[in-house]
């Protein structure tokens, strides 16, 4: 993720790495690494160059993984056009 990160050059704080480690064990490595472009923007917004942890919860909150998504869309597919 650090590299992913670098290459990407976006700076990331050490507590949002270690979160997006978490996130990338509970969830996927693919949607971690896809929470760091929309949590630099956040971070951006508020007036910041580095990522921390506060944006990348509010972006967790907007980005669901494959897998979650898929969860919802099965719980809820009586709402939905068949």
């Amino acid at each position: 993720l650090a590299v992913r990160a670098q290459v990407e050059d976006l700076e990331v704080d050490e507590d949002s790495l270690a979160h997006l480690a978490e996130v990338g064990d509970r969830t996927s490595l693919r949607h971690a690494m896809q929470l760091m472009s929309p949590a630099f923007i956040v971070a951006k917004t508020n007036g910041r160059e580095k990522v921390a942890l506060s944006d990348l919860e509010e972006c967790e909150g907007l980005f669901l993984d494959a897998k979650a998504s898929a969860k919802l869309l099965q719980e809820q597919a009586d709402k939905y056009l068949a």
